[in-house]
């Protein structure tokens, strides 16, 4: 079973500087370096893709899965920047929990409102274990919402000390 969740988020700065941070290797590795308390890093960039290895403490899952669990976990994140062009274009990000039966992915629209930029997420999140996967699969929604908060504000702190 697959777990639907929407989230949006508002950086307080134009769709133009947005974009420009997005095509930025510096803002993805601001990003990957202080999206986590353990930095993480840029593993990529091209212009068009961005893979990041993330650090995510284990406490973000339920006690449950903590129990599972030994150690913090390692995300691997791919976010196709694409269809970056125009107004409310949409790009898309996969990722993968390594050790973990956690899969998830995404469609981000980008829109602008009033000089602010919304990132609109439309996220998946799958957990193969049986008889647990679907109590999990919202809590990795939850912790997607909380993740992509964390980078609206860093896209923010980023631009302004930048841009």
């Amino acid at each position: 079973m697959t777990a639907h969740s929407d989230v949006t988020v508002t950086v307080n700065h134009p769709a133009e500087k947005v974009r420009q941070a997005f095509a930025t290797k510096e803002y993805w590795e601001f990003i990957a370096a202080n999206l986590s308390p353990e930095p993480g890093t840029l593993a990529e960039f091209d212009g068009t893709t961005a893979v990041l290895f993330e650090i995510l403490p284990k406490s973000i899952l339920p006690e449950a899965a903590q129990a599972m669990i030994s150690a913090d976990l390692k995300l691997k994140r791919t976010v196709n920047l694409g269809g970056l062009e125009g107004e409310g274009s949409t790009y898309d990000y996969v990722g993968d929990v390594k050790g973990t039966p956690v899969d998830f992915n995404g469609e981000i629209t980008l829109g602008e409102s009033d000089g602010a930029t919304t990132l609109s997420y439309a996220n998946e999140a799958k957990v193969n274990i049986p008889f647990m996967g679907a109590a999990l699969e919202p809590k990795v929604g939850e912790a997607l919402e909380e993740i992509f908060s964390n980078e609206a504000k860093l896209t923010e702190q980023w631009i302004t000390e930048n841009l």
